[in-house]
């Protein structure tokens, strides 16, 4: 569980900071264009740990904090020592695969940005559904649904 944390803490401190300082935002969120044309190749990472606003921030966290255990957890288990290694790659592999259909589709669009962690945090929801498809996943504590249903849905 110790690298949810981890993760965690990162992504709240880099998104805090960057909250008021826009030009710190502008060099680490997804800039096709600069991707691109500039081979500012680390914006596909780092877009994953700058947010919107605090809302956006909390809406990933929160997701993340109680998915993230499980699939931690599950890692943890099957694959031993590499578990924390793999964790940390599917996680940031997601978050790059993630973006890549926005850097084909905006390549010559110098004005368009995307940040959030939502496509690391999809494959850690994903992960979680496989490793316990029965599992109960409530919307706002009163829909619940198995995690299978939620994931096809």
């Amino acid at each position: 569980m110790a690298l949810t944390y981890w993760i965690i803490g990162i992504t709240v401190l880099v998104s805090w900071y960057s909250f008021d300082k826009p030009q710190i935002l502008g060099k680490l969120l997804l800039n096709p264009y600069k991707v691109t044309h500039n081979r500012q190749y680390y914006r596909l990472i780092t877009s994953g740990f700058v947010h919107a606003n605090f809302s956006h921030l909390l809406w990933n966290m929160f997701s993340f904090y109680f998915f993230g255990q499980v699939v931690e957890f599950y890692f943890n288990y099957l694959f031993g020592t590499a578990g924390p290694i793999l964790f940390i790659i599917l996680y940031i592999v997601a978050i790059i695969i993630s973006d890549l259909p926005s850097c084909f589709t905006h390549k010559d669009n110098p004005r368009y940005n995307s940040l959030g962690a939502s496509g690391g945090v999809a494959a850690i929801i994903f992960a979680s559904i496989l490793f316990q498809p029965l599992q109960d996943i409530c919307l706002y504590a009163i829909l619940c649904f198995p995690g299978f249903i939620f994931g096809i849905a």
